[in-house]
C-alpha cells in the first residue's frame, strides 16, 4: 500500500517529460529534520519566449509527513528550442551576497574600497613621479651644460623640454597641487602651452640642424605657420571654441614636421641630424595622434599620454647625446679648417722662397690682402693663425669670443677659396705617375 503512494508522482514525472522532452530536470536532496523526513524534488525549466501563451502545471506530492511539493513548468505553446539548443539549469541557492547590515561589516566594506582606490592613486602616482623627476634631472643637465660649454642649443634644448613637461602637467592635473584650479574649457589652455613647447622645440631644432646654412628659406615656412596658430588660438580664447583649438594643435605640430622633414633631407650629409631624425620620429609620430587625431574622432594608434611619456623620455636622452656629439663635431670642423689654412699658407711660401725675409713675408700677406680684398679684422686673423696660435689666444688679442673667431675663420676660410685649391692640388697629385714618388 506504501508503494502504491507514489503512483501519482510517477505518472506525473511521465507526463512531464511526454510534453517536453528535450527539458532538463535537477533533483535536490532536502534536508533532515529531526523526527521528519522531506524529501524535495525541484525542476527547474528555462522560460522561453511565447507567442500566444504558456501552460502551468503544479504537481502537489504527499507523504508521510505531509510535504508539499511545487513543480511549476513553463512550455511554450508554438515553437521549441531552435537546432537541437538544450535548455540550461538554474540552481537558486539561499546562500547569496547580501548587503552588510551590522556597522562592523559597513566599515570592512568601506575599507577595502578605499584601499583600492588608494591602491590605484599610488601607482598613478609613482609613474607620474618617475616621468616629472627624470624630465627634471635631464632639465637640470641641460642647464648645466649651458653654463659650463656656453653652448646655447643646451638652452635652447632646455626651453623645449620644459614646454613639452608644462604640456603633461596641465594634461595630468598636477596644477591643482599648487592651488591652480581648471578654466571652463581646459582644451584652450592646453592648445596655449602647446603651441609654446612647439616653438622653443622648432628654435631648438632649426639651430641644431644649422639650418641657416643648408636650408635657409625653412624658417619662411615655419614663422608664418607659428605666427598663424598663435592668431588661432587667440580667436579660441575669445570666442572659446574648441574647433579654433583643434585647428591651432595641428598647425602647432605642422611646424616640427617641417623641422624634421629638414632633419630627413639632412640624413646622409650630417651625423648629427640622424640623431634628431630618429630620435623625434616616434614621439612626433604619437603627438600627431593624440593631439590632432583623437581630438577629430580617428582611431590610429590609441595613443594614451604614457605613450608619448615614454618616448619623450627616450627622446631626451638621444637629444641630449646628439648635443654634446654635435658640438664635438663642429669644434673638429673647425680645427680641420685651421690645419687646412696652415696648409694653405705653407704650400704659399714653399712656392714663394723668398718668403723666408720678414719683408717678403709682409708682401706676401699684403698681395693676399690685395688680391682678396681682405678687411683690418680678416688680416689680424690671418696673421694670428699664421703664427699658430690658438682659438683663445686669438680671442683676448682681438677681444672678442671664440664662438666669433669660429665665424670669422670661416668666412676667411670661403673667402680665400682654400677648400678649391686643396682640392685642385689632390686632382694635381692624383695625376702625377706613380714611380715619381717610388
Amino acid at each position: 500500500m506504501r508503494r502504491l503512494q507514489f503512483y501519482p508522482a510517477l505518472w506525473c514525472f511521465l507526463l512531464a517529460i511526454l510534453l517536453n522532452p528535450t527539458d532538463s530536470f535537477a533533483t535536490n536532496e532536502g534536508t533532515s529534520n529531526t523526527a521528519e523526513n522531506t524529501t524535495t524534488t525541484a525542476f527547474t525549466l528555462p522560460s522561453m519566449k511565447a507567442s500566444k501563451k504558456n501552460s502551468t502545471v503544479s504537481i502537489t506530492l504527499k507523504n508521510d509527513t505531509s510535504a508539499l511539493v511545487d513543480v511549476s513548468q513553463n512550455q511554450a505553446t508554438d515553437i521549441g528550442p531552435k537546432n537541437g539548443e538544450l535548455s540550461t539549469i538554474e540552481e537558486f541557492s539561499y546562500k547569496k551576497s547580501q548587503p552588510a547590515t551590522t556597522p562592523t561589516e559597513k566599515n570592512i566594506q568601506e575599507s577595502s574600497i578605499l584601499a583600492t582606490n588608494s591602491s590605484a592613486e599610488a601607482k598613478t602616482s609613482f609613474k607620474q613621479g618617475m616621468y616629472y623627476g627624470f624630465a627634471l634631472m635631464v632639465l637640470l643637465v641641460n642647464i648645466l651644460c649651458y653654463f659650463i660649454f656656453e653652448e646655447r642649443l643646451f638652452l635652447f634644448y632646455s626651453l623645449a623640454l620644459a614646454g613639452v613637461t608644462a604640456v603633461f602637467f596641465y594634461n595630468d592635473g598636477i596644477h591643482h597641487l599648487f592651488g591652480l584650479d581648471t578654466p571652463s574649457n581646459p582644451l584652450l589652455i592646453q592648445s596655449f602651452l602647446l603651441w609654446i613647447a612647439m616653438g622653443f622645440s622648432a628654435l631648438f631644432a632649426s639651430k641644431y640642424l644649422n639650418l641657416e646654412e643648408f636650408f635657409p628659406k625653412v624658417k619662411f615656412i615655419a614663422f608664418p605657420l607659428v605666427v598663424i596658430s598663435g592668431i588661432l588660438i587667440g580667436a579660441a580664447f575669445l570666442s572659446e571654441g574648441t574647433i579654433l583649438a583643434y585647428t591651432a594643435n595641428f598647425v602647432s605640430i605642422s611646424v616640427l614636421v617641417c623641422y624634421f622633414g629638414a632633419g630627413v633631407f639632412l640624413f646622409s650629409r650630417k651625423n648629427y641630424a640622424k640623431f634628431y631624425a630618429i630620435a623625434s620620429f616616434i614621439p612626433l609620430l604619437f603627438a600627431v595622434d593624440f593631439f590632432v587625431l583623437k581630438n577629430i574622432g580617428v582611431n590610429f594608434l590609441s595613443t594614451e599620454a604614457v605613450h608619448i611619456k615614454i618616448a619623450g623620455l627616450v627622446e631626451m636622452l638621444i637629444l641630449t647625446y646628439a648635443i654634446i656629439y654635435r658640438m664635438r663635431a663642429i669644434k673638429e670642423e673647425h680645427e680641420m679648417r685651421q690645419t687646412e689654412m696652415r696648409i694653405f699658407l705653407k704650400r704659399q711660401e714653399a712656392m714663394n722662397r723668398q718668403s723666408a725675409v720678414k719683408l717678403m713675408e709682409d708682401v706676401y700677406l699684403e698681395n693676399l690682402i690685395m688680391h682678396y680684398d681682405l678687411d683690418g679684422l680678416q688680416i689680424k686673423l690671418l696673421q694670428y693663425i699664421s703664427e699658430g696660435k690658438e682659438n683663445s689666444k686669438i680671442a683676448r688679442k682681438l677681444k672678442t669670443t671664440e664662438l666669433e673667431i669660429e665665424e670669422l675663420t670661416k668666412e676667411l676660410y670661403e673667402k680665400l677659396e682654400i677648400g678649391e685649391q686643396i682640392q685642385e692640388d689632390f686632382r694635381l697629385l692624383d695625376s702625377q705617375p706613380d714611380y715619381l714618388y717610388n
